[in-house]
């Protein structure tokens, strides 16, 4: 799916991080030599990554780490139960400037554009890196942050604002304010997975686009959609990104969901390589470029096979989010009352049970044999009660 200048990119990568000690033991203990990656078949020979491991190094070596070597920002983002640091060097916050300026671009915000940031700014630093971008862009950038819709709203009208950057819950927000703009990106929470919630954003901010961009805070940018509105490219100029089985870690051909495993290119500070993110996707190619369709459809956290198929319930979150008589409550029970499995799926408010369960069977793969809805629901969850 990567051409050969990719995989050049990541031979360089594991050139820069097999001395660290973190993953030089990794490495050592896999029996693999970085070094020698030259074929796509070698990388998928590396270990993975896991968040589990580094919180292990940040309790070993506290506060930062034994991936720190310096830093010209350090941010925060959840690990665990814990907030751990983000390390970013000098070349890496330009790096993440160059990447990031293109994929707005590509999204439709256009030099001389005057962009509202709502990200945060504090601790996180969310705001920083697609300030930086967007400023490397030639835009004029109003760092609002994620406070204020109200005020949001009027700064847009007041100064004829083109773009809007935040979360989408947020944009809706302002658009209830009455602030209005062409272009919407918006990260940070489900999104497009969601169905309805493009259009709906576009409705509230009056936009011609609204386009969904997926990263984390150690990794930004991941994949982001054009203006064309067709799904996430992969920027494989910053990052490789895998879809692997949760279970047994194989590498699935496109068209098959599993766990979203993401490599860096180029990055000093808390390099990744093969690290599993938990976020739960698909891959396609498309004209040569790597596009998770779909989006982030949900976490593999917690996970079921039911009649053969693998089924993760958080995924069920983006379907009922786009039902407004829906609460986002759910329970779903899995049983074997003879020799097949059946599955029910129990959901809090109204809608058409019958458009619910065509929904459900799109985004879980195999359809509940039943769809419930009722007012209260009492114990949301999952519950198995096969074995």
């Amino acid at each position: 799916m990567y051409d050969d200048s990719t995989l050049a990119a990541v031979g360089e990568q594991l050139e820069r991080v097999a001395d660290r000690d973190f993953y030089a033991e990794k490495f050592a203990d896999a029996g693999v030599d970085p070094t020698a990656v030259d074929s796509w078949a070698d990388f998928r020979s590396l270990p993975f990554t896991t968040a589990g491991e580094l919180e292990a190094d940040f309790e070993a070596a506290p506060p930062s780490g034994s991936l720190y070597d310096g830093a010209a920002m350090v941010t925060f983002s959840p690990m665990g139960e814990q907030l751990r640091p983000v390390f970013d060097t000098a070349d890496d916050l330009e790096a993440q400037a160059a990447a990031n300026a293109d994929v707005l671009e590509r999204a439709g915000v256009e030099p001389g554009d005057r962009v509202v940031n709502t990200f945060g700014y504090e601790l996180f630093g969310t705001g920083y890196v697609l300030h930086r971008a967007l400023e490397r862009l030639g835009a004029e950038v109003f760092p609002l942050g994620p406070g204020d819709s109200e005020q949001a709203a009027a700064t847009i009208e007041a100064y004829d604002v083109d773009a809007v950057v935040g979360n989408p819950s947020f944009a809706l927000k302002i658009g209830a304010e009455g602030g209005s703009v062409d272009t919407f990106v918006g990260a940070g929470e489900p999104f497009t997975s969601i169905p309805g919630r493009r259009e709906a954003v576009k409705d509230a901010l009056d936009a011609s686009t609204a386009v969904d961009y997926f990263g984390t805070r150690h990794i930004m940018p991941v994949a982001a959609e054009t203006a064309a509105e067709d799904g996430l490219r992969v920027v494989d100029d910053y990052a490789v990104v895998e879809v692997v089985d949760p279970d047994t870690g194989e590498v699935l051909d496109a068209g098959k969901r599993g766990e979203v495993v993401v490599t860096h290119l180029r990055k000093a500070g808390v390099p990744l390589v093969r690290y599993r993110t938990g976020d739960l996707a698909e891959l396609a190619v498309r004209d040569g470029t790597v596009v998770l369709p779909d989006g982030v459809i949900g976490r593999t956290d917690e996970r079921l096979k039911v009649k053969g198929v693998k089924v993760y319930p958080e995924s069920i979150e983006t379907v009922l989010a786009g039902f407004e008589g829906l609460t986002g409550e759910y329970r779903v029970e899995v049983s074997q009352p003879e020799t097949t499995d059946r599955l029910v799926v129990i959901c809090e408010g109204e809608a058409d049970a019958d458009e619910l369960r065509a929904a459900l069977g799109d985004r879980l793969i195999v359809t509940p044999d039943a769809v419930e809805l009722v007012a209260d629901l009492d114990e949301p969850g999952v519950v198995d009660e096969r074995y």
